[in-house]
């Protein structure tokens, strides 16, 4: 019998399946979810190209709320139902969790081949640890220990309010309000600094990895947006760190923070990082990694199922 996992975003949709604990590699797909009209419509095509048969179970990773056996992706129309999916497996079980979620679930798992430090810093064993995911959305993932067993706590921080500070740098960059920007993800996932750059040049909406490519090529104008975005990322990082005091450590994860790592602007965010995040009070500098894995939600998914028996 297999089990389903399935990590979904707003832009792709990645599936795989695990038997006796183990993903089978061979059977790892990614899909864009522009060819689809739901997921149930590429479930099922997963299904039939990877030739699985006898599902015993199915977890799924959203980039979207999820709530009493329903979720809904944040930045597309798509919508999970627990009761429905369950028809595709036979009956059997289906687990529904945040995209965020599922990260956290990993960490236990991930191997040192799997992360990258980005700022080094002391880590408190078994204290709360934090995802922080910038890609086509933004949220976190608040990772706790108990009993020997691992809580990921529920969070939308994307769909909160942005934090001044942070507005107060994009602000004083394009020199007025931003109307693109509804709430914190607006800003600092990967269409905000699509918006940011344009803003700032009068020229058009451009995705974030040509923002990035350019700034790599010498582009001095969007080295100078990336590097304004990475200024705001690294302050909400900040706030962050206030809201959940995660001594355990903070592990970055998604396509924007990777690209931004990887970019000139790269320093930027790390002195941003290692800042203080509040002028009432000194804080120790707590270490950031990033999660380099692409498989890593499935991975997670696979162990929050195996956590629910």
């Amino acid at each position: 019998m297999t089990l389903i996992l399935a990590d979904v975003g707003g832009t792709n949709v990645r599936f795989a399946a695990a038997q006796d604990g183990v993903i089978d590699g061979a059977r790892i797909k990614r899909y864009q979810n522009d060819d689809f009209d739901s997921f149930d419509s590429a479930l099922s095509s997963y299904l039939e190209r990877a030739g699985v048969s006898g599902v015993e179970g199915l977890s799924v990773a959203v980039a979207g709320p999820v709530s009493g056996g329903a979720a809904r992706l944040t930045n597309r129309g798509w919508s999970f139902n627990a009761a429905d999916l369950a028809e595709a497996c036979d009956g059997g079980p289906v687990y529904l969790l945040n995209d965020l979620s599922a990260l956290g679930y990993a960490l236990d798992v991930l191997g040192e081949d799997d992360t990258s430090l980005v700022l080094d810093g002391p880590v408190v064993a078994s204290e709360q640890r934090l995802v922080i995911g910038a890609g086509t959305g933004f949220n976190v993932s608040p990772v706790l220990q108990s009993g020997g067993q691992t809580f990921c706590l529920r969070a939308e921080a994307g769909l909160s309010s942005l934090p001044t500070r942070v507005a107060g740098i994009m602000q004083a960059y394009i020199g007025g309000v931003a109307p693109w920007v509804r709430c914190a993800e607006d800003a600092v996932r990967g269409p905000g600094l699509s918006e940011l750059h344009a803003a700032a040049t009068g020229g058009p909406v451009r995705d974030a990895r040509d923002v990035m490519a350019a700034a790599d090529e010498g582009d001095s104008d969007a080295l100078a947006s990336t590097e304004v975005y990475a200024r705001m990322l690294g302050a909400f990082v900040q706030d962050l760190r206030l809201l959940y005091m995660p001594t355990g450590g903070i592990f970055l994860a998604g396509s924007v923070a990777r690209g931004l790592l990887a970019s000139p602007a790269r320093d930027v965010f790390i002195e941003a990082l290692g800042g203080q995040p509040t002028v009432k009070q000194t804080m120790a500098q707590v270490r950031v990694s990033l999660i380099t894995r692409d498989e890593a939600a499935l991975v997670g998914c696979l162990a929050y199922a195996q956590s629910m028996g």
